[in-house]
């Protein structure tokens, strides 16, 4: 029997739905040096999460699932691998990583976590539970130099086994010139799950502040779709707002669209961003957290204060007026896309933390 020596990688996953914080583990198992690792994906269940097994599968690696605890522990046993990675989406998901110790417990010595919104503040009972699994990690990885500190001083992260990988994307391809309307009509475009934090609520409240010309296409699902679609069916934005739904490829709405817009109250570095960098497009964007590390303000587009409809739609208002500014910004976009956040550059930083913790 032929003996495959290559490393054994178990990618745990167990949110409810297929995010960016899934699509990140869609694009790592994806992108991995196939020859040297093995990607599996281990998912606890939950039917949202299709989507990312579908794309995991499609890479060429191996898809199980778990039917809870006992069956987690199970396929662990099964699967042997050298190295568990627990993805946190956010710091109390996956039971306060839970899956952390059933690792342990299964035989694994090696357990990788990455933690995406660490910002999150615990309350007590959580940060003893979470502090119980964490325990047993050897090296939390996190998306931003920002989310180093909240790991550490929030939940009490050792500052040795942090490490700090950039989220990348593949290379879409950049999209043709900004194109110019005849009516000058600027189309918006704002991409993200359908959620309190995303800041869909502030956006529309710059809509009312914004001329006519101005349009805005929101791409998305989730728990506020339905109280989206009754602020666009009063008729408040006069046709000027549309609701597409999840969308899986962006390319085109990249291509259509002239400015991104993040409104987030809270994100750490989303990959709207990087897909607008990357598609040669200027981003207004809330300066919160990891964004800032992402989209340098004046340069590859404009950071708002958060939460603020005024200082949102000023930004719009300023970059939409100035074809050359949105070029520019554009232009910028894609050179910082291509020197720091391809996916290259974000799986080989993680192929060498697997190393270190080997």
């Amino acid at each position: 029997m032929e003996f495959d020596a290559r490393i054994r990688i178990a990618y745990v996953a167990c949110a409810a739905y297929t995010g960016g914080a899934e699509k990140y583990i869609g694009l790592l198992a994806g992108g991995l040096d196939m020859k040297r690792f093995e990607p599996v994906l281990v998912t606890t269940g939950s039917p949202g999460l299709e989507p990312l097994r579908t794309t995991v599968a499609r890479a060429g690696a191996r898809v199980e699932d778990a039917q809870g605890i006992l069956s987690l522990f199970r396929v662990l046993r099964r699967v042997r691998p050298d190295i568990v990675h627990v993805n946190m989406p956010g710091p109390f998901d996956c039971s306060y990583g839970l899956p952390a110790s059933i690792a342990r417990l299964s035989g694994v010595r090696r357990i990788v976590t990455t933690e995406h919104l660490p910002m999150i503040r615990p309350f007590a009972k959580a940060r003893v539970i979470r502090a119980v699994h964490m325990s047993h990690v050897s090296r939390f990885i996190t998306v931003s130099e920002d989310n180093r500190k909240h790991l550490h001083e929030k939940h009490g992260a050792p500052p040795e086994k942090i490490r700090v990988v950039l989220n990348g994307i593949t290379d879409p391809g950049r999209c043709a010139g900004i194109r110019e309307t005849g009516t000058g009509q600027i189309d918006l475009l704002v991409a993200g799950a359908l959620e309190e934090r995303k800041g869909h609520r502030v956006i529309l409240s710059a809509m009312e502040r914004l001329p006519g010309n101005i349009r805005l296409l929101i791409a998305g699902d989730g728990p506020m779709r339905g109280e989206l679609e009754s602020l666009l069916a009063s008729g408040r934005y006069g046709g000027r707002v549309r609701l597409l739904g999840r969308v899986e490829e962006m390319h085109d709405l990249m291509s259509r669209s002239h400015i991104v817009v993040v409104p987030s109250l809270m994100e750490a570095t989303p990959y709207v961003i990087l897909e607008a960098m990357a598609a040669a497009r200027p981003v207004v964007a809330s300066g919160v957290f990891g964004i800032p590390e992402q989209v340098e303000d004046g340069v590859t587009g404009i950071l708002t204060r958060p939460g603020d409809d005024v200082s949102l739609a000023d930004a719009i208002l300023r970059l939409a007026s100035d074809p050359e500014m949105m070029r520019r910004a554009g232009e910028a976009g894609r050179r910082r896309y291509e020197e720091r956040f391809t996916l290259r550059m974000s799986v080989e930083s993680t192929e060498r933390i697997y190393d270190e913790v080997l």
